[in-house]
């Protein structure tokens, strides 16, 4: 069946769009993590790593990059591979963290689903990455 907008040639720029949703979405993450980082210090503890200032300090500094480099379109695939990395971990970790400032599951699955998409298809257009 044939589209009703064929506009495939505009594909890159969808990629474009996702990516830089995403990096703001992980930019107001980690923004927000950092302002209440005090109170996540005392939620992110689990008994085989009971450092929470670590934890929280790891989760904003992988935020904020994850977010910088997706915005700049700079290592696209590796921060794609972070995103994949910190949505799984938390996916099977959030219903241990009871913190409002913490995304649902719901958002991690979403945020996994649009990491793989970035693994697989890149940067898209206005990025530092060439296209393959």
């Amino acid at each position: 069946m044939l589209n009703l907008f064929p506009i495939q040639f505009l594909a890159l720029f969808a990629y474009f769009i996702l990516r830089i949703i995403t990096g703001l979405v992980f930019l107001n993450l980690g923004l927000k993590h950092y302002k209440k980082r005090e109170e996540l210090s005392s939620v992110l503890i689990l008994p085989i790593f009971p450092f929470g200032k670590i934890s929280v300090i790891i989760l904003i500094t992988f935020e904020l990059i994850i977010g910088t480099l997706l915005i700049l379109g700079l290592f696209t695939q590796i921060a794609a591979i972070l995103i994949i990395l910190t949505s799984v971990k938390m996916l099977f970790l959030r219903h241990r963290f009871t913190h409002d400032s913490l995304p649902s599951k719901l958002t991690y699955f979403l945020l996994l689903g649009i990491g793989i998409s970035l693994l697989i298809t890149g940067a898209g257009i206005f990025a530092f990455d060439l296209p393959i």
